[in-house]
């Protein structure tokens, strides 16, 4: 009788490892494709800007440099806004 229920135990948590290891996986697929929708939309903006702003990719490197410097991307988005750090 003991070795049933451990038998179902093991079968039950193999399927709840499964379960996850699918959630992972698809939560993995969402993840890249929404990156890689982001990636997208950064280079249609960056051609954008260097069509409307000459000086664009000339000034690009020095604001990326400001920008990684002033701005914690954890923050980004919750309120709207993007807050400095420290």
């Amino acid at each position: 009788m003991e070795d049933i229920d451990i038998e179902q135990r093991l079968h039950l948590l193999q399927k709840e490892v499964e379960a996850i290891a699918s959630l992972a996986e698809d939560t993995k697929l969402n993840l890249l494709s929404a990156i890689d929708s982001l990636k997208l939309e950064i280079e249609i903006l960056k051609r954008f800007m260097e069509q409307h702003h000459p000086d664009f990719a000339r000034r690009y490197p020095e604001l990326k440099e400001a920008v990684m410097r002033e701005v914690d991307p954890e923050w980004m988005g919750h309120s709207g806004r993007s807050v400095g750090r420290g």
